[in-house]
């Protein structure tokens, strides 16, 4: 009796899971498509199309699940009902999220419901791509060991940096090949292995060079970045020539030491860093912080190209900063050492005024200095406006300050900018020892406005909208660009536009930043509208969205 009790008690669990089990399936929906090359359009095997659950009220995530393609490129998913993320991942090809155009688009979130059917999902995908060649000496014979890096440029914080993407290195044959690149404008950079050390030990140094270093070139075989060849990589192409021939330049040190006011060095944060003259703005390409001796304020930079140079020293002591910059130049001679005196900072003074507006009707807002190159320590200088537009800015140390103001009432511009009597037009300060002045920043309430419609295949688009200046010469300075975004209708406001003559672009697709740069722009220069408002106007352009692939290389 107890068996055939055991045995119905089975048999109704049993049957109650196969129950529940098939409730569960006829609640899910079903999500299924294929993947393909975007290339060739032929499907792809084992693609890897990954789903993960989104909790919308905790803005949280599942864990990602799962589910490979079969060999015509297929996949079906059975969801519960909710909001998910959707992507797609293969070998040799670049990530595709759901709902995006392109590798570099977002996507969007997808919602089942119950039952749903969701059929005939189509993703593409697009191949990466390659860049392989030589590398070899004067005589055209291989250099093995070679370092060669992919770098790409970005734009972070609105300045122009240099970011390595992927490497490889030279074998016997002097051939190096870099695969799984997306499409895009790289430079290439080679590093020469170092030599054994062809001089005595330098037993002064405060890091003693073991080896001969060489310093790195670019393609195809250039010391200066600004020579470089840029090398333009379609989606899924294969460049294989691309061949270094090197001259080995000898890489130098160096050597100097930090006088100050402050009382010692061995309590205060100390920096060095090394960094290409442009025009007396420090580059953020290719930047070398030095080793600084807490307790001596001696320093070395290793490694170094010849070159023109600037090494700039920042100090913070019992919280209060200091700093200095001189011009270096670097040759084969090398230079045995460099004074870099720091000085304590100082406070500029300076008034803000509100065009058309009375005395004390200043907005609450808030002046700050930004140093552009991004080498100072301690607190940056900020001053809130006082009711009679005066403004005190302390910590300043020479260098390159950026002017901006925070909590600005809507509709509000920056018509000018002067410090020490001289307008600067870019918002961008040089401030040196001897320079002293006033901060004047003159407030407009009259600014430009232009509203419009992003459209695409006459239907209205997503996209991110961008006003860039017409004038080259204030191409480079970030401050004068506005960037917004479409609502789902397509839509755009931007206010409080400065008055002048712009370029409007609407991105279906974009990096940040990367309208910063200007060989992206110059390959859809012709898809940007002319626009020019003057002050208090409201102007309508409507704009046709630019796809991602406008964007790629040629």
């Amino acid at each position: 009796m107890q068996f055939i009790k055991t045995f119905f008690i089975l048999y109704a669990f049993f049957f109650s899971g196969m129950a529940m089990q098939a409730q569960e399936t006829s609640s899910a929906a079903t999500v299924s498509g294929v993947v393909i090359n975007k290339q060739t359009e032929a499907p792809l095997k084992n693609a890897h199309v990954i789903y993960t659950k989104i909790d919308p009220a905790a803005n949280s995530a599942f864990s990602p699940i799962s589910r490979d393609t079969d060999a015509e490129g297929h996949f079906n998913l059975q969801l519960s009902p909710g909001l998910y993320r959707l992507w797609v991942e293969r070998s040799g090809f670049a990530r595709q999220m759901y709902g995006a155009l392109s590798p570099a688009g977002e996507g969007s979130a997808i919602t089942v419901a119950r039952g749903q059917q969701l059929n005939q999902i189509t993703l593409r995908m697009s191949p990466l791509g390659v860049i392989a060649g030589r590398v070899v000496d004067d005589d055209g014979e291989p250099v093995q060991s070679a370092g060669v890096q992919v770098l790409r440029f970005s734009y972070a914080n609105g300045h122009r940096q240099l970011f390595s993407v992927a490497g490889a290195s030279s074998n016997d044959r002097g051939e190096y090949r870099v695969f799984g690149l997306p499409a895009g404008r790289y430079l290439l950079q080679a590093t020469v292995p170092n030599a054994p050390i062809s001089k005595p030990l330098e037993t002064t140094a405060l890091i003693p060079e073991a080896q001969d270093a060489y310093a790195a070139s670019y393609y195809p075989g250039v010391v200066d970045v600004d020579a470089a060849s840029v090398v333009s990589l379609g989606e899924g192409s294969q460049l294989s020539d691309m061949d270094f021939h090197l001259h080995p330049v000898p890489a130098l040190s160096v050597r100097g030491h930090l006088t100050s006011p402050a009382d010692g060095f061995a309590a205060s944060q100390l920096q060095v860093v090394l960094a290409h003259n442009e025009n007396g703005i420090a580059s953020h390409i290719g930047r070398v912080s030095a080793f600084v001796d807490s307790a001596t304020g001696k320093f070395e930079v290793h490694g170094v190209s010849p070159g023109s140079y600037l090494l700039v020293g920042s100090q913070l002591f019992a919280g209060k900063s200091l700093g200095g910059r001189v011009p270096v130049e670097v040759s084969a001679n090398g230079r045995a050492d460099v004074t870099l005196p720091l000085a304590q900072a100082f406070e500029i003074p300076g008034v803000v005024e509100l065009e058309g507006a009375p005395r004390g009707s200043m907005p609450q807002a808030t002046v700050r200095l930004t140093p552009s190159e991004g080498l100072a320590l301690g607190p940056l200088p900020s001053s809130k406006i006082a009711s009679d537009g005066s403004i005190r800015l302390s910590g300043v140390t020479p260098g390159h300050w950026t002017v901006s103001l925070d909590s600005v009432p809507e509709g509000l511009w920056i018509k000018s900018i002067s410090f020490a009597n001289n307008e600067v037009v870019t918002g961008d300060l040089n401030v040196t020892e001897s320079t002293r002045g006033q901060l004047h920043i003159v407030l407009a309430a009259n600014g430009a406005q232009i509203s419009g419609t992003v459209t695409a295949d006459n239907q209205p688009s997503r996209a991110t909208v961008v006003l860039v200046p017409a004038a080259q010469e204030l191409r480079g300075a970030h401050q004068f660009y506005r960037v917004t975004n479409t609502n789902e209708r397509g839509l755009f406001t931007l206010k409080g536009v400065r008055p002048g003559s712009y370029k409007l672009f609407a991105f279906q697709e974009v990096a940040p930043f990367e309208w910063l740069d200007p060989e992206q722009l110059k390959s859809v220069e012709e898809m940007g509208s002319a626009v020019t408002v003057s002050e208090g106007e409201s102007a309508i352009h409507d704009a046709v969205a630019i796809p991602p692939d406008a964007l790629l290389p040629r």
